[in-house]
């Protein structure tokens, strides 16, 4: 489940230039198996039709970028505005391989991120049919344009030993 703690060539290319100024990527990784709680937000374009929002009292344990499927298991991206921007509409999107039965590979949800402030978004496997190995990213995009991308890759088996020595006072 998706969690919440955006004319010419030339003018386009000035203007992604500009969106990319906005924000920039504090930190990516891997949070270890906790409850999952929030309030329940309205999502359409996501495989759920909603997001949890989150507290952002949540840190990475692990920088690391390949993630196994285990069960309560979240990953994903904070990130900030650049100093002098003032609070930015963003899309958050999170793309991998077909999920569920519709076979959903784009997921996205409306945030804004303030200024002096950090956005976390998360992805928690909650659901067997979440647990999707293959190639993810989350991405910050503003007015379309991607600005800020961080790739992860889901395992089922990979790293598994590291996630288990890192989180075993979370893991029953």
């Amino acid at each position: 489940m998706l969690r919440s703690v955006v004319f010419a060539a030339v003018v386009g290319l000035a203007a992604a230039t500009s969106a990319q100024a906005k924000v920039r990527l504090v930190e990516a990784g891997i949070i270890c198996p906790r409850e999952s709680t929030g309030a329940l937000i309205d999502a359409p374009g996501t495989e759920a039709g909603f997001i949890r929002r989150i507290d952002e009292g949540l840190t990475f344990d692990l920088p690391d970028r390949t993630v196994p499927t285990l069960d309560n298991l979240s990953f994903g991206f904070r990130t900030a505005l650049k100093p002098g921007v003032g609070s930015q509409a963003v899309t958050v999107v999170v793309t991998h391989p077909p999920m569920g039965e519709r076979g959903v590979i784009r997921e996205e949800w409306d945030d804004v991120i303030e200024a002096g402030s950090q956005s976390l978004n998360l992805f928690t496997f909650e659901l067997p049919y979440e647990k999707v190995p293959g190639a993810w990213v989350f991405s910050i995009e503003i007015d379309g344009e991607p600005v800020v991308s961080v790739p992860f890759e889901v395992t089922e088996v990979n790293n598994r030993g590291r996630i288990e020595q890192a989180c075993f006072q979370f893991l029953s």
